[in-house]
């Protein structure tokens, strides 16, 4: 739950590192179970923290709407393994977790060695060069689209440049997958993991980013 002497203390966040900043703050930990790791609260709670950063611009607030997003779907995810696996890393800012604004699912195809996974995200933020998690909407085969949580380091997982999308919301880009592996184990839920996720996203709604043009499309 977020504190009213953090609220009042918090400096503004690093120009460099905001994702670092609010890891220091400990934001990314408000409305998380305590048993989590968290902080417990709830969505009100969160809005609260991510209108503190709106004094110091927008792109703290868009990363942290990513980040904390991402960490939603893992504390909502049936599988505790990959929870377990991630979530310590996001809750700590030790690694940047994010996802697109839209949820046009990436398609999913049998090679008959294992899926691969081709689409393209757009608008997406908070992708520092270190590495990233990236929760992602897709659609295996005939099947109802549900959710993956995939690692930036993956084979085909890139940023479009910024000269093929120049009216990017700021501090975003579009992500393309061609021909990515998909595991079995990076997998989040079904479809209905996004309805349990409703309560955060809502929460966290006014610092999504905006599309400023038409956004980009599958390859």
């Amino acid at each position: 739950m977020l504190s009213p002497a953090l609220a009042h203390t918090a400096p503004p966040p690093s120009p460099r590192s905001p994702l670092a900043h609010l890891a220091q703050t400990g934001l990314l930990r408000c409305a998380v179970p305590s048993s989590m790791g968290g902080d417990g609260g709830g969505p009100a709670d969160l809005a609260l923290a991510a209108g503190l950063l709106l004094p110091h611009g927008t792109t703290a607030a868009t990363v942290f709407w990513a980040q904390r997003l991402a960490i939603e779907a893992l504390v909502r995810s049936p599988n505790v393994a990959l929870r377990e696996r991630w979530l310590p890393d996001l809750l700590s800012g030790e690694r940047a977790g994010t996802l697109s604004p839209h949820t046009t699912p990436l398609t999913g195809h049998d090679t008959g060695r294992g899926t691969s996974l081709s689409g393209a995200l757009p608008d997406v933020p908070n992708r520092p060069w270190e590495g990233f998690s990236l929760v992602a909407p897709l659609r295996l085969g005939d099947a109802p689209a549900g959710w993956a949580l995939m690692r930036s380091e993956e084979d085909g997982l890139g940023a479009l440049p910024a000269a093929d999308h120049p009216t990017a919301p700021p501090h975003t880009a579009t992500l393309q997958l061609r021909r990515v592996y998909f595991r079995e184990d990076e997998w989040l839920g079904e479809a209905d993991l996004a309805q349990r996720l409703a309560p955060v996203a809502q929460a966290l709604a006014p610092f999504q980013p905006r599309p400023q043009a038409t956004t980009a499309t599958a390859p």
